[in-house]
């Protein structure tokens, strides 16, 4: 409750394993969600902000030089994770992905959308405070998504947490200004 919509976009690990523990259900190891982890690849476009946009919703992710993180916020809003820290990410992941309406309704009444992640498609992986565009490929549900240049070399995720964010419509990006000799 002491959440702001959409409140639903948090696991709470420890009530789910409580529940597999309590209903006795049976679990499998983790698959391989196919990233790698390790240094950046050369390049990229030095960002400072990335703007996300759904019908409901805006999400911007902006580069800390400080932490060596993404930190994310809905709406303007920061997003804080119960502790007082605010939620971030040292790789953040924009997946474009074909979105559709699922057979599942919010309260209000409006669809779920579903969002085909299998298959290939384009993207941008974050990292470092630069963007890299890049290519997805997931060739079925059991696998993992891997993530590639142009030139089809693979993209390194930053070490630490990964945000992924499913959408359909272009990011908005805030170049990093140069500095000037002047400025310094």
């Amino acid at each position: 409750p002491n959440r702001i919509q959409p409140f639903a976009m948090v696991l709470r690990a420890d009530l789910l394993m409580a529940k597999v523990v309590e209903k006795n259900y049976q679990i499998t190891s983790a698959n391989n969600v196919g990233w790698s982890f390790g240094e950046a690849p050369a390049g990229g476009v030095a960002i400072d902000l990335v703007s996300l946009r759904w019908p409901a919703s805006k999400y911007e992710a902006t580069w800390s030089k400080t932490e060596k993180r993404w930190l994310l916020s809905n709406g303007g809003v920061a997003n804080f994770a119960a502790g007082g820290k605010q939620l971030g990410a040292t790789t953040f992941v924009i997946q474009t992905v074909e979105m559709s309406d699922s057979i599942y309704r919010s309260s209000d009444g409006s669809y779920t959308p579903l969002s085909e992640t299998v298959g290939t498609g384009t993207g941008y992986i974050l990292r470092d405070g630069r963007s890299f565009k890049a290519n997805w490929s997931r060739p079925t549900a059991e696998a993992g998504t891997t993530w590639s240049l142009a030139d089809g070399s693979e993209i390194n995720f930053a070490a630490g947490s990964v945000w992924v964010a499913l959408t359909d419509s272009k990011p908005e990006f805030t170049l990093t200004a140069p500095t000037s000799p002047d400025s310094k």
